[in-house]
């Protein structure tokens, strides 16, 4: 992290709430959702965001053949339904951090900009879009 950019650096995912018409708070990957977020000096960044619950069929499939093109259709909407990844470039004006994305899962997202508004509290960041909030804390280093 540095002073004049508080972004910078990988940030892990502590909550994704929802909140829906009625009041609840619904968790799109649970409670335990795993997720990174990660912002560069020289502005770039990667979102990648799954279900800690996601499975495959077939546990053993090779990792030469870990295409997308080469899973069974139920194996592909599964990994497809369970995962959120979107990588580019991002620029800061205001309290909004703009995503530029130019790759992701999501094919109607790359050459989008995705804007979120931002807050930073204790030490989180805290980024928002309509009803949605994601919580992210800092990332520490295991061995």
């Amino acid at each position: 992290m540095t002073d004049s950019n508080p972004f910078i650096g990988t940030w892990k995912l502590a909550s994704w709430e929802v909140a829906q018409s009625d009041g609840t708070i619904h968790y799109p990957y649970g409670r335990n959702v795993v997720g990174y977020l990660i912002y560069t000096a020289d502005g770039y960044m990667s979102a990648e965001i799954m279900d800690p619950d996601r499975r495959q069929s077939n546990p053993d499939f090779p990792l030469e053949m870990a295409a997308a093109q080469t899973l069974a259709d139920p194996d592909r909407a599964r990994a497809y339904s369970t995962y959120v990844s979107y990588c580019g470039t991002y620029t800061v004006e205001g309290n909004t951090v703009t995503h530029h994305v130019k790759a992701g899962l999501i094919p109607s997202w790359t050459g989008s900009e995705q804007p979120r508004p931002f807050r930073f509290e204790q030490g989180r960041l805290i980024l928002g879009a309509g009803n949605q909030k994601l919580t992210w804390e800092r990332a520490v280093k295991h061995a």
